[in-house]
Parts: structure tokens; C-alpha cells; sequence
């Protein structure tokens, strides 16, 4: 007998001296002990510290938010505050750390998880009712052993299953006294709402950038680390908002770097993009330098570095550099922002919102793309090349103002066409070769420019008239080309046109006018020019107008236009002959035999729908 102590107590022994010298992860050595060393949730430990001061204490709590944020953590200080033996008879709101000499043991057993009246239970490995019923509807009747309350942790409790759940819906709606429930999830969508409606609810928000930097950098300084202020940045970036997460990098980076640890080492140690290097392709982005953003990429797969996790940091600088423009800075909206103020405003400065906006987009697309992606770097080049050119881009507000520009200048260089077409033009029947005879000599141009002396001009006296030659005959239009017009268009009465106003074709029909440089004033001898073309297609005779505007026109003759109907070369049928009293179907084949009928249904295109006899 006194063997076998011997032997359980050297064995005892032994894992004490192995615990001892066993190296403690910063995640758990570093774990709060207290309400106010849980960072970023100040929210949720001030509502537990009052209920718990006076005394509003609830019997089921739910505690969701995403990974690392510290919901565990909360649970075990709320257990270990109903539980301190440092107080008789109500919730100590300071409980004891496990470091000091005079910790209570029952808030020692539960940070360690070995209590027997607080139970924690991984939902993920105990999902079905008989786990529910052998753990926790058989213990809950059971009084607390030695502490004040009996506590259960449910950990991931949305992977507990339906029947599971239906079980707890009684005992959790009324436990039995001293007894509290909290459970903890990450997918809070998948508890279903009749547990929802029993527990108060608190929701875990992501930590702070800044705030995981100062909790880091409070334990480098505890632990006497080495360490550069932008490598504890770049760790607490890696963390994502996530405590654990970025405590287990950093433990990661203590593990590769040794005793001085700078931002290389943090970058190749978790295989990280250094802000850097995200500047510079954003600077590359602004200066259209596509060499630039191509060496970044060459850089990036030369190191090993993961191309997704270097698109999902662009994406939060874009997103960043977007919120800046649209909020002006506001501090609440860029907490999580890993550059300073003036850092993003000098990236932001050359870009708009605009343009952040379909950045945002391009680079999502490109980071679904890489997922299957066989040559993700060609990818990758590709995708930040097409940063590069939408900069080239013009949004369509600035093309629809330069067309507003555009149409009010021409139509207001419209008004000078307009009042000379308005004036009188004065023509004369010379021919050009007299016109020739008055032309004053052409001056060559001195080779030094004098200015020229002119001479006193008598204003009282009046210039001379000059009286051109007129010819013997009037001038006469040349129709001739109406001959040769090959269509003859019948015409049409103004009855028969219908004007819509529309600003924009009046406005294009006086540009074109202007461009082509054709007015709209009236035609000399319009007249006659109408009566000429009306002769000419009735029977090939002109009618001359004299120069003055007098017109000698001939009557025309209404002639008929047998030309404009078609014709169609079809054999000869024979028409049936009707009886006395036809039938439908008599009437139907009759009207499809008849040539006239068939003529009309041809040339519009029509269809017999109905034969009836015309009454006599």
C-alpha cells in the first residue's frame, strides 16, 4: 500500500514539474480575469457588473458575436463572480486572479476549467437530447456542491440539434433556483427563437484595431519583447478584429523572429502584405503606372505570399479610403482603419467616390475569381492592370455636362445664321466675268510692316453711284435635271402632314443648317420653280419664269397616276358562278377567285375575313 502511494505520488510529482516547465500559449496565459481587463466589449461587462450589484440577475444568457471577441472568456468571469469565496452571500464583482497568492479556489477551479459546479459544455461533441439529458436535465436537480450557484456554459450551442434544443425549452423557461444557463454562439442565426425569447441576449462586437495594438503591445512590455511598434500593427491587422486570433500570431512571430522581431519578420512569419506595399499599389493606381502594380505582384508570388489574403487587404484600404470621402473623417466609421487620417487623405486625394466605388467592385471580382483560379498571378495581374485603366474613364455626368456646353454654345452661335438669312439679299444679273473689270488689283504685302498714313476723308461729300450693265435677256433657270429625276413623287397636300415639336430635331435640324450653311429664307422664283416641276410631270413641257418674278404658266390638266399601282402578272382563272342563294363557303371561294380581290389583298397586304351579298 505504502508502495502505491509512493508510486501515485511520484507520478504526481512528476506532471507537476511537467506543467511547470511547460510553455503557456499568450491566448491563455493572457486571458482576462476580471471584467475590466475584457477589451472592447465594455458594453456587455458593464450590464453584467450592475445586474450583478443589484442583484437583477438573469437565469439564461446568450452571448453571440464572431470568433476570439471573448464571449467565453465573459462566461467564466460571471460564474467565477456568483461563485467567489471572497464574499458570503452575494456575486463579488472583482473576482480573484489566478495570480495572486490569495485567489479563492473556487475561482481558481474555474479558470481552469476543472469546477464541479460549473460545467462547460462543447455543444459541437454533444449534440443529441441524450447528452442534453445524462448532462444537464439530470444535473440541474442537483444542488451545487460546494459553490453558490451551479453554472452551465454551452459552447457553439446552435450546433445542438432540434430535438435537443425541445428538450431545454422547459427546464430553460423555469430552472430551478440557483442555477444559470449561458450560452455562446457564433451563428446566432441557427438558434431557434424559443430559446432566443428565454435568454438575454448580448451581442460581441469585432475589437478595435487600436485596441488589440494596445493589448498587444501591454504584453510585449510585460514579457520584455523586442518588438517594433508597426510589426505590433501589422499583428493586430492579422487578428481581423479578433483578440485570439491576433494573441496566436503573435506567438506565431515570437516562434520564427527570436529576440527582435521587426515588420519583415511579421510579413514572412504570417504571410502578410505590409501596408507598404498596399500604398504603393494605390499610389501606382492614381499615377496610371502599370509597370508598378505588376512588380508589386511579382513581389507578392516571389515571397509565397497568398494572393486572396492580398486582395482582401486591398479590399479594407479601398473600403477605407471610401469611407473617408463620404463621412469626412468620422471616428467612429474608421476604427478598424490601419493607416492614420493623413496617410488616407493623402491616397484618397486623387481619386473620387466614384472611382473608389468601382475599384471596390473590380477587386472583389478578382478575389472571387481566385478561388479557382489555376494561375492565380495572372489573374492578379489582370485584375489590378484593370485598376489602372478604369482611371482613363470618364463617368457619365461629365460627358452629359461637356454636352450641355457643347449645345448651348452652338445654339447660341444659331442667332448670327438666323438675322443673315433674315436680310434682304442683294444680287444683281452681272455676269462674273464684268464683275472681274471692277476688281481692284491685289497688293503684294510689304516685307516690314509701316504703319500707313491715311489721308483726311471728306465726310460731306457723297460717293458716286455706279451703275452696272444690265444684260438684254433675263437669266433663266437650268431644268434640265428634272428629266432625269427617276421617281416621280405624287404630291401631297398640307392636310396630309402632321408637325410634332421637338426641341432636340428642331435644334439638330438648325445645326445641320448651319454646318451645311444653307438658311431657310424664301426662294426667288419659287413660283415658277413649282410650276416648272408640276409641267414636267405631267407632260414633259417647262414653264419659264422671268427675272422680275412674273410667271408665265401654262394650266395643267389633272392626269391621272396609274404608274404608282402595281401591277402583277397572273394566269387567267376562271371566276365561279354563283347561285341564286350562295353559300358562305360559295361567297368565300368566289372573292379568292376574283381577280380585283386578289389585286387588293396583294398590294395591302390583306386577309377575307367575312363575304357577305350586297343588298339589293
Amino acid at each position: 500500500m505504502e508502495a502505491k502511494n509512493a508510486f501515485c505520488y511520484s507520478r504526481f510529482s512528476i506532471y507537476n514539474s511537467l506543467t511547470a516547465m511547460s510553455y503557456q500559449v499568450i491566448a491563455r496565459k493572457w486571458r482576462p480575469q476580471i471584467f475590466e481587463e475584457v477589451t472592447g466589449q465594455e458594453t456587455v461587462t458593464r450590464t453584467l457588473r450592475n445586474a450583478l450589484e443589484y442583484d437583477r440577475l438573469h437565469h439564461a444568457y446568450l452571448f453571440s458575436g464572431a470568433r476570439g471577441v471573448g464571449k467565453t472568456t465573459t462566461a467564466r468571469l460571471l460564474a467565477k463572480a456568483l461563485n467567489c469565496h471572497k464574499t458570503t452571500g452575494k456575486p463579488n464583482l472583482t473576482p480573484c486572479k489566478t495570480s495572486d497568492s490569495g485567489a479563492c479556489s473556487s475561482c481558481i477551479e474555474i479558470s481552469e476549467s476543472r469546477s464541479l459546479d460549473v460545467l462547460e459544455i462543447d455543444a459541437a461533441s454533444h449534440t443529441g437530447i441524450d447528452s442534453v439529458r445524462d448532462v444537464i436535465l439530470e444535473g440541474v436537480n442537483i444542488n451545487p456542491a460546494r459553490d453558490r450557484y451551479k453554472v452551465f456554459i454551452i459552447d457553439e450551442v446552435h450546433m445542438l440539434s432540434k430535438s435537443a434544443f425541445n428538450a431545454l425549452l422547459k427546464t430553460l423557461e423555469e430552472p430551478p433556483p440557483r442555477v444559470v444557463f449561458i450560452f455562446a454562439t457564433t451563428e446566432l442565426h441557427k438558434v431557434p427563437e424559443t430559446i432566443l425569447s428565454r435568454c438575454q441576449e448580448f451581442q460581441f462586437r469585432t475589437i478595435p484595431l487600436q485596441k488589440i495594438y494596445d493589448r498587444l503591445k501591454l504584453i510585449a512590455k510585460s514579457e520584455e519583447l523586442a518588438i517594433d511598434d508597426e510589426a505590433l500593427r501589422e499583428i493586430a491587422r492579422s487578428g481581423e478584429g479578433s483578440m485570439r486570433d491576433a494573441q496566436s500570431n503573435f506567438d506565431q512571430v515570437l516562434s520564427f523572429s527570436g529576440d527582435k522581431i521587426g515588420v519583415d519578420d511579421v510579413g514572412l512569419a504570417l504571410g502578410l502584405v505590409g501596408i507598404a506595399v498596399l500604398k504603393r499599389v494605390v499610389k501606382a493606381i492614381a499615377d496610371n503606372d502599370s509597370k508598378e502594380v505588376l512588380n508589386v505582384v511579382d513581389e507578392i508570388v516571389s515571397q509565397g505570399q497568398d494572393t486572396r489574403n492580398f486582395c482582401r487587404d486591398l479590399l479594407g484600404i479601398l473600403r477605407d479610403l471610401l469611407v473617408l470621402k463620404v463621412s469626412g473623417g468620422a471616428e467612429n466609421l474608421l476604427e478598424s482603419a490601419v493607416l492614420s487620417s493623413d496617410e488616407m487623405k493623402q491616397l484618397a486625394e486623387p481619386f473620387s467616390q466614384s472611382d473608389l466605388v468601382r475599384f471596390f467592385n473590380s477587386v472583389g471580382e478578382t478575389e472571387v475569381a481566385l478561388r479557382e483560379a489555376a494561375q492565380t498571378r495572372f489573374v492578379l495581374e489582370m485584375g489590378l492592370v484593370k485598376l489602372v485603366e478604369m482611371r482613363r474613364l470618364v463617368n457619365i455626368e461629365t460627358l452629359v455636362e461637356r454636352l450641355n456646353e457643347l449645345e448651348s454654345t452652338l445654339s447660341g452661335n444659331l442667332s448670327e445664321p438666323r438675322k443673315a438669312a433674315a436680310a434682304p439679299e442683294k444680287k444683281t444679273l452681272v455676269s462674273e466675268k464684268e464683275v472681274e473689270k471692277w476688281r481692284e488689283p491685289e497688293c503684294p504685302e510689304p516685307a516690314t510692316y509701316l504703319k500707313p498714313e491715311f489721308p483726311t476723308i471728306d465726310t460731306t461729300s457723297q460717293e458716286p453711284e455706279i451703275e452696272l450693265p444690265v444684260p438684254d435677256e433675263p437669266v433663266r433657270p437650268d431644268l434640265s435635271f428634272i428629266e432625269t429625276i427617276p421617281i416621280k413623287l405624287p404630291t401631297i397636300s398640307s392636310e396630309d402632314l402632321q408637325h410634332i415639336d421637338d426641341e432636340w430635331l428642331d435644334a439638330a435640324y438648325e445645326r445641320k443648317l448651319l454646318w451645311s450653311g444653307e438658311t431657310l429664307s424664301p426662294i426667288k422664283n419659287a413660283a415658277s420653280l413649282a410650276a416648272a416641276f408640276r409641267a414636267t410631270a405631267a407632260n414633259g413641257s417647262r414653264s419659264l419664269a422671268d427675272a422680275n418674278g412674273s410667271a408665265a404658266t401654262a394650266a395643267v390638266k389633272a392626269v391621272e397616276r396609274p404608274d404608282l399601282i402595281p401591277v402583277f402578272d397572273d394566269p387567267p382563272v376562271e371566276i365561279p358562278k354563283l347561285s341564286e342563294n350562295p353559300t358562305e363557303e360559295e361567297l368565300l371561294v368566289y372573292a379568292n377567285k376574283h381577280p380585283v380581290v386578289k389585286q387588293a389583298l396583294r398590294v395591302f397586304r390583306g386577309k377575307i375575313i367575312e363575304v357577305r351579298l350586297r343588298d339589293k
